[in-house]
Parts: structure tokens; C-alpha cells; sequence
């Protein structure tokens, strides 16, 4: 792909996310405050935190779509961080971590290392 391609594609993303993020608002919007928006007597403070707590919701879905596509890098054997000895994929487990944006709940890649009786997470 060329440069020029390239940018073609991120500004064609970049609507697509424009756009998305336009729809969500909207959404929003109308599960809060119905088809006729915002009463009266609603604040901007209200609208504000609204907002905010859509916006977290919505960085926290990112996390997990961006952390499964990272975890397609650890499929194969993985060399142990303490021996440098490749292991294969041993289980995938289920938790929740507390990110900064609240918890979020993920599937984390374990690898056991038989030489050094160890557990390794290489996607963390």
C-alpha cells in the first residue's frame, strides 16, 4: 500500500469514526432524555456526566476489541521471560482488571514454563 493509499485509508477510517461516534452520542441522548432531548430543568452538569460515563463505556469496549486483536500475536509457542525456552499455549483465563477507566473484563494467554515451574503472560 502506498503512502498516499495509506492516507486515503486512514481518513476514510477516520470518518467512519466520526460518524460512529456521532451515532452513539445520539443514542445516548435519546435513551436519557427521549426523542425531544434535554429538559428544561436538566444542567449541563448532567449532560456532562452523561456523557462522560458514555464515553467510559465506550474507551472500556475499545480495551477489550484491541486487547483480543493483541492476543492473536501469542497463539503460538512463546519463549519464558526467565529461560528464554519456548512453551506452548497452556490455558486461557478469564479476568477482571481495574483499568483507569474502571474494570473491564479480559481473557489473558497462560503459558507454563515446565524448566522454571512458572507461569508467564506474555500479553500483559
Amino acid at each position: 500500500m502506498t503512502i498516499v493509499d495509506q492516507n486515503t485509508h486512514q481518513s476514510s477510517l477516520e470518518r467512519k469514526i466520526q460518524q460512529k461516534i456521532v451515532e452513539l452520542a445520539e443514542l445516548v441522548a435519546q435513551r436519557e432524555f427521549g426523542a425531544d432531548g434535554p429538559g428544561k430543568n436538566v444542567t449541563f452538569r448532567e449532560i456532562e456526566e452523561i456523557g462522560y460515563q458514555a464515553a467510559q463505556r465506550a474507551a472500556r469496549e475499545f480495551e477489550v476489541a484491541a486487547t483480543k486483536q493483541h492476543q492473536q500475536h501469542f497463539q503460538e509457542e512463546q519463549a519464558c521471560p526467565q529461560c528464554g525456552q519456548a512453551w506452548p499455549l497452556l490455558d486461557v483465563v478469564d479476568r477482571e482488571i481495574l483499568t483507569r477507566l474502571g474494570p473491564v473484563k479480559l481473557s489473558e494467554l497462560k503459558f507454563f514454563c515446565n524448566a522454571c515451574r512458572r507461569s508467564f503472560f506474555p500479553s500483559a
